[in-house]
This record gives C-alpha cells, sequence and structure tokens, in this order.
C-alpha cells in the first residue's frame, strides 16, 4: 500500500537521466516526508475569490497605508536602467502569500547564489505592482536589482497574463516588462514545476521503475494537491531544452479497473453529477475514497467505525500511525488511482519519464503506486515498462522552475514569453 500528497508544493515523479541511482537523502524517514507533503494535499483550499473580494472591500485599510505604497510606485523601465543580467527575481504567487526569491546566477558552473527571500501576505497589497515596490524598497534589492523576472501564479495564464483565481489580482507580463524596463514572465504555477524537472539532481529523486530513459523523449508531470495538476514537457531544439505545455488532463473522465474502483465512480456521479480523474487523485479526492468506504454493510466491518466524519489531513494522519485500518484502505486506493493516471499520461504522450507528487507512508509498500502504473493486465504493459517512473523528493520543484525560466529569459529572450 501506499500514500501520497500535493503540487504544490508536493513532489514528483518525473525523467531523468537513467544512470540516477538512489542517493542517500532517499534513505531518509519516509514518515517525515510524508508528514511534509500531505500538509500540502490536506490543506484547506484558499478563500473564494467573492470571499477575497468581500475581505478586500472589508478591510480598515488607512490612507497612509495606500498613500506609502504608492509613492513607491517605480516609473517606467526604471529597473531597466540598474538591473544585473547575472541578477533574476522569481515568485511564488498565491491565494495567501506572495514569495520572493533574488538570485546571482552563475551559468558557467550552475552554482546559483540565493540573495534574498521574502515573503509578503498578499491581503496587504491592493495590486502585485504594489508588493512589487514594497520588494523594491529592499536594501538587498537596491544592492542586487534584477535584470529578468519570472513568476509562478496560481490560475490560468493566457498570452503571459494570470487573472489568479482566488485573488483580486491581475499579472500581466507585457506590462510589467513596459512598467519596470526588464523582462517579466508569468507562469501558471504547475507549468513552474515542469520547467523544474530537468533541472532536479540525482538526490532529488526516488525511483520506482527504474529503465533506460531515451535522450530528448518526452515526460509527464502530475502533482496531486487541493486539485490534480498536470503538464507535458517536450524537447525544442528552438528552445534549446525541454518547452512545457500544461495540460487540463486531470479533468477527463475517471476510467476505473474493477468492481471497487467503478463503485467508487458511482458514488462519486450520485455526489457530483459525474466523475473526473480529479474528483479522486487529489485532497477532496482522498475525502471521497475514505466516505465511499464507510458505506459499506456494518457487518462487513464490525470493528471500524462506519460513521466518523474525517478531514483528508486526518485520513492521513490516521493512516500513517496505522490507528485506523479504513483510512490505510482509502490511502492504498488513492495511490493506486494516482499510478494509473501517471500510467495514462505516459501513454498519451509516449513518455520516457513521469513526474507526480507522492508521499510514502510508513508501512506500506510503494507497489500500490508503480502496480498500478504498469498494469499487469493491459496490452499495453511491455510498452509502459519502458517508461522511467520518478518520485520527486525536492518540496522546492516549483521554485526551481520559475528559476529556470528567468535564466532563460537572460540567455535566449526571444524564444520566450
Amino acid at each position: 500500500m501506499n500514500c501520497l500528497s500535493e503540487s504544490g508544493t508536493c513532489q514528483a515523479i518525473a525523467q531523468q537521466n537513467p544512470s540516477v541511482k538512489r542517493s542517500r537523502k532517499q534513505h531518509c524517514s519516509f514518515k517525515q516526508i510524508t508528514r511534509n507533503v500531505l500538509e500540502r494535499v490536506t490543506k484547506r483550499p484558499p478563500a473564494s475569490l467573492l470571499h477575497q473580494h468581500q475581505q478586500l472591500n472589508s478591510r480598515k485599510v488607512s490612507r497612509k497605508h495606500v498613500t506609502c505604497h504608492a509613492s513607491q510606485l517605480s516609473g517606467p523601465g526604471a529597473w531597466g536602467e540598474a538591473g544585473d543580467k547575472n541578477v533574476v527575481l522569481v515568485a511564488d504567487i498565491g491565494g495567501t502569500n506572495c514569495r520572493f526569491v533574488l538570485w546571482r546566477l552563475d551559468l558557467q558552473n550552475e552554482n546559483h547564489e540565493r540573495l534574498f527571500s521574502k515573503v509578503y501576505p498578499t491581503k496587504d497589497y491592493i495590486t502585485f505592482e504594489h508588493a512589487l515596490d514594497a520588494l523594491a524598497s529592499e536594501p538587498a534589492f537596491k544592492k542586487d536589482t534584477p535584470g529578468a523576472a519570472a513568476f509562478a501564479c496560481a490560475g490560468p495564464v493566457l498570452d503571459n497574463k494570470c487573472v489568479m483565481t482566488n485573488l483580486d489580482w491581475v499579472i500581466d507580463g507585457a506590462s510589467l516588462t513596459m512598467k519596470y524596463g526588464i523582462r517579466m514572465a508569468v507562469l501558471n504555477d504547475f507549468e513552474a514545476c515542469g520547467y523544474g524537472v530537468p533541472a532536479l539532481q540525482p538526490e532529488d529523486l526516488l525511483v520506482l521503475n527504474n529503465v533506460p530513459a531515451r535522450q530528448k523523449g518526452p515526460k509527464g508531470c502530475m502533482g496531486p494537491g487541493t486539485g490534480l495538476g498536470q503538464a507535458n514537457l517536450y524537447w525544442s531544439e528552438n528552445f534549446g531544452g525541454y518547452r512545457v505545455w500544461p495540460s487540463e488532463g486531470a479533468h477527463a473522465s475517471f476510467a476505473p479497473r474493477g468492481w471497487k474502483q467503478r463503485a467508487l465512480q458511482t458514488h462519486v456521479e450520485r455526489q457530483l453529477g459525474y466523475c473526473e480523474v480529479e474528483h479522486v487523485c487529489c485532497g477532496s479526492g482522498l475525502q471521497r475514497i475514505y466516505e465511499f468506504l464507510q458505506t459499506d454493510e456494518h457487518c462487513a466491518r464490525p470493528d471500524l467505525d462506519l460513521t466518523m466524519q474525517k478531514t483528508a489531513a486526518e485520513i492521513s494522519k490516521t493512516a500513517i500511525d496505522n490507528s485506523d485500518q479504513l483510512a490505510v484502505e482509502a490511502v492504498d486506493l488513492f495511490l493506486a488511482l494516482i499510478g494509473a493516471e501517471a500510467g495514462h499520461m505516459g501513454l498519451r504522450s509516449l513518455a520516457s519519464g513521469e513526474s507526480t507528487y507522492v508521499a510514502l507512508l510508513e508501512k506500506i509498500k510503494l507497489g500500490g503506486v508503480l502496480d498500478s502504473y504498469l498494469h499487469e493486465k493491459s496490452r499495453f504493459n511491455k510498452l509502459l515498462k519502458t517508461f522511467p517512473l520518478y518520485v520527486v523528493l525536492n518540496e522546492g520543484l516549483g521554485l526551481l522552475g520559475t528559476r529556470e525560466y528567468a535564466i532563460r529569459l537572460v540567455q535566449t529572450p526571444e524564444v520566450c514569453k
């Protein structure tokens, strides 16, 4: 049996060099890995856009506060005049916080230096530009002004512009580039994870299906969390590396295997009207699976409490400490579904690697993910066996990918957003 976690920022499975071996980090405590990752999978989703809007309107923001930020707004091209091409700014922008990191690049040795980082609560800033200007007032920023920037945003991105899903912000890369005088790119948060995959090191990976990878072959990336993020990576000679194409494949119809999964599908359809992959392969999906198992006849499980309501976090916790066998069963089924979807991604793109965020439960084997991934009864089992499968242990995958894209802005701006 197995258990998993999120995107977000969780861990992942990805194609890498076939020579990757298990590192010392892979022998760290599975329980600790699980706890860290499951916090992301089972965390409560951010407030709705309406709720955020109400919060914004109801806040007592003093004129002094607003005026202070407005006075900091930079003039046209202000950063471009002082920007250092060897320094890049990256950010992870969610509904609650905006995390900025400033990096000095060492492109020759790839030994990049983290200069400065700071988290700004989004509720304190009316617009993203106000948060940017607050950052620009920091002494560390004035000392090392960036020459390019990339931002990972929790929301759909179209034409280098994101209207945030759970926040009343619009982040427009073209407008920001014009205003501040440096190239600025806007990425979807899971798109950023995809760009981080090729930069992963051997110690960031746990090998599940250790087979040779095809050079420049397609890669897949998926991460269960509040939802189920997916992206495909395809090699581009023009781009000089892997270009990431975000996917909404998680909203495809769920394809159950066996009677229990078909019964789960029926259970979800009765609740929601239909059943898609994400409905059973994310944090709330784990809770649905647990509730589905509770519908069993009491005579079939006389020693279990089939009435107790639990959140996804509680289900994960009691599965880890083995205090609730129903939770263990729910997590086992959950991971089997994740493994199956990883296999589906591999077949759709003929990927030589998959990437998904998975946490490992102590006392639960990895076989649940790998067995479902390989799907022994499938006609394409032999093909699936040729696709490498990895668990990514690096929790900073999104910021890593955002930095990699910012480096592209410095090196080859003509092929970027």
